[in-house]
């Protein structure tokens, strides 16, 4: 009986760390949006915002691990959720990076690079609502390894749209009239963006692994 009671703390520490770094990279998604339409609006709270749900999201990380350590689940796949959770907050972690990125740096961004970043920045969003229903499938009480399976091919394909739009942007950064140096500053920032999805596909790889996992 305790172990089941240790198992649903888990699953509650986990949705509430999914929803940490979910919101640290939607506030990431918007404050770019706002910097490339010329708007941006950052302010100390939002830094701190950041700063916060990623610093929230590192303390749910390790109560995650206290819990699962003490008993929670069985031995064999405790390692397995350590480390798909470890994969959610890189995720916190990409996203707090790129913002940081573009609220310190301020890259100098043309406009007609403006649709291939927003674009990039829809499909992460899109990327990340399909990791997140993934991963609450897992936890959910049913079907759960063909809904993982669903939303992660989800994942991947979605990530694989993103990149097709980063090659054919970084072609046309290098080629454009910029200076060398606003080139490379701007081919560096999409890359902060285009980590974010990286990280998620990573979560989502891992999620599935787990899912198999499980079962076995």
């Amino acid at each position: 009986m305790q172990i089941f009671k240790k198992e649903k703390a888990v699953v509650e520490l986990v949705f509430q760390h999914i929803d940490k770094a979910a919101e640290c990279v939607r506030v990431t998604i918007e404050s770019v949006r706002a910097y490339v339409a010329g708007n941006n609006h950052d302010s100390k709270s939002t830094v701190r915002q950041v700063n916060a749900l990623e610093s929230e999201a590192d303390e749910l990380l390790r109560e995650i691990r206290d819990l699962l350590y003490s008993g929670a689940y069985l031995p064999q796949i405790r390692g397995d959720i350590y480390r798909l959770m470890s994969t959610v907050d890189d995720v916190g972690n990409k996203a707090e990076n790129c913002f940081d990125t573009f609220h310190f740096e301020a890259p100098d961004i043309p406009e007609e690079f403006n649709i291939e970043i927003e674009a990039v920045l829809d499909l992460t969003a899109e990327c990340l609502a399909s990791f997140e229903k993934g991963l609450k499938a897992y936890f959910g009480p049913k079907d759960k390894i063909e809904k993982v399976r669903k939303h992660s091919k989800r994942v991947s394909e979605t990530e694989s749209r993103i990149d097709e739009i980063e090659r054919e942007m970084t072609t046309r950064i290098f080629k454009s009239k910029m200076e060398k140096g606003d080139k490379l500053h701007l081919r560096r920032s999409l890359g902060k963006i285009t980590r974010i999805s990286d990280a998620i596909e990573d979560a989502a790889d891992q999620l599935q692994w787990v899912s198999v996992k499980s079962v076995l």
